[in-house]
């Protein structure tokens, strides 16, 4: 799907095309309905990840990193059953950071195009949002 050139330097042209077409098939805009909203952004640094609460009651927010695969799970007050999103990267999360911002009903989830050098957290969970 994509070829790696240098460290942390790769090609997504492939990827981009695999995310339009994610972005506009059925299934997942009826999961955008029935869990959560998950729209993309591509910067120079890092991609980001916004999940839409305005219609939703957050309570809790667990990324794992799992391979090239980010696992999002939100659980919501009032709720016994997180809700729960999959998203696959071209390449392996391990070695990215990731980080979160939370205002105006709006999780943004920003993956780092870069590698560090160690392994960062493969689970990052927050309560009380």
């Amino acid at each position: 799907m994509f070829m790696e050139k240098d460290q942390g330097d790769f090609y997504l042209e492939n990827w981009e095309e695999d995310m339009k077409d994610w972005l506009l098939d059925p299934q997942t805009f009826q999961l955008d309905e029935q869990e959560f909203r998950v729209d993309f952004l591509d910067t120079t640094e890092a991609f980001i990840v916004e999940i839409e609460t305005e219609t939703i009651c957050p309570d809790e927010l667990i990324m794992m990193k799992k391979d090239n695969t980010l696992i999002i799970s939100i659980k919501m007050k009032n709720e016994l059953k997180a809700r729960c999103r999959t998203i696959h990267f071209p390449f392996c999360l391990t070695h990215r950071r990731i980080t979160y911002t939370f205002e105006h009903h709006t999780i943004e989830v920003k993956i780092q195009k870069k590698e560090s050098s160690s392994p960062s957290s493969l689970v990052i969970r927050v309560q009380g949002l």
